[in-house]
């Protein structure tokens, strides 16, 4: 064998040169940093997608408890306003954080083993800190005759905690008048409004997603009835 055949034979045989590895240590690395992107993606849509069915979980729930509440509404005229549908307009971090208070016979967002649970009773809803700080939608029942503000001090019940996920309320009336939807308080307590839009919010654990909105309009059968009574049955609308 001739030396020149031999100097072939070993430049043939020689490893890869040191440019050779960097470039293939670059490219793993590209191949494994989109690989690692496309993983972290799809964990990320993965949780937000859970987190979007448990906030609708949480949201349908609220809505339709609340829905079933309002439409057992109970109302009797009386000086003492003891059957007051009472609504106060306010915010809490940011988002619209309304109290609704008013007299139903539903069970709807009542804790288990209460007292209250199958009778009517005056149910108020509103947006308060919980436990860990953070604004959730909490529930408080009273006998139904007895007033508000002496219940809550002699009817000592702890607020039932109904959502940490809504964490924001707020309840809009229709105005006949204008004929569009009012932000206003309800003034005139010792009635029922007729037809309202619930709205609910229920915020995301990550504070740079907006929160889901669910919105339903809602017309209360006794305020209804209490209409086509003062109409007449001559004069009843449709």
């Amino acid at each position: 064998m001739t030396l020149k055949t031999q100097n072939l034979k070993l430049k043939t045989a020689r490893g890869f040169t040191l440019l050779e590895l960097m470039v293939a240590m670059v490219i793993l690395t590209i191949a494994m940093s989109i690989a690692f992107q496309a993983f972290s993606g799809t964990i990320r849509a993965w949780k937000r997608g859970t987190e979007v069915i448990e906030s609708i979980k949480h949201g349908h729930f609220s809505m339709t408890q609340l829905a079933n509440a309002l439409n057992s509404t109970i109302y009797f005229f009386n000086g003492r306003k003891s059957y007051a549908f009472k609504l106060k307009k306010d915010t809490f971090s940011g988002l619209p954080a309304d109290t609704l208070s008013f007299v139903t016979a539903s069970s709807a967002f009542m804790p288990e083993g209460s007292p209250l649970q199958h009778g009517p009773h005056r149910l108020k809803l509103y947006i308060a800190d919980d436990d860990r700080g953070n604004p959730a939608l909490f529930s408080t029942a009273f006998p139904a005759i007895a007033n508000e503000e002496d219940a809550e001090e002699e009817y000592d019940e702890d607020p039932h905690l109904v959502s940490r996920a809504v964490q924001g309320l707020e309840i809009l009336l229709y105005d006949e008048e204008l004929e569009d939807w009012t932000t206003d308080a309800w003034e005139n307590e010792n009635s029922i409004p007729e037809r309202l839009m619930i709205i609910i919010y229920v915020a995301s654990e990550n504070e740079k997603e907006e929160p889901i909105v669910f919105t339903r309009i809602l017309e209360i059968p006794v305020a209804q009835s209490l209409d086509a009574k003062l109409l007449g049955p001559t004069n009843v609308k449709k």
